[in-house]
């Protein structure tokens, strides 16, 4: 599957070097598209399968996607606090910067 995979990435890297900038937005336009016709458990294997790939080619530079669901109570907990962390450094920096007003 892997050598499938990487023939495939091969071909992609050909068209989108051989193509002008207009033409690599119109494929990305229809490779877009194409995403939003897929049903969600096709979308959903890929990107489990992309998963598999990174794991398997061992490239540290991308992130994989995480696919666990938390309830709606974590999600907000952690908004909350996240946005707590945010007003807590932007105080943090007033208080910086009004120290350094003090010298």
């Amino acid at each position: 599957m892997i050598r499938v995979f990487n023939k495939h990435y091969r071909k992609a890297i050909d068209l989108i070097e051989s193509s002008s900038t207009s033409e690599k937005m119109e494929i990305a336009e229809r490779v877009i598209e194409w995403f939003r016709d897929l049903p969600e458990e096709y979308i959903i294997s890929l990107a489990m399968f992309f998963n598999e790939v990174i794991d398997d080619l061992g490239d540290e530079s991308l992130e994989k996607i995480n696919l666990r669901i938390k309830g709606k109570k974590k999600e907000e907990e952690e908004e909350e606090e996240e946005e707590d962390s945010e007003e807590d450094d932007s105080e943090e920096e007033d208080y910086d910067n009004e120290d350094k007003e003090d010298y």
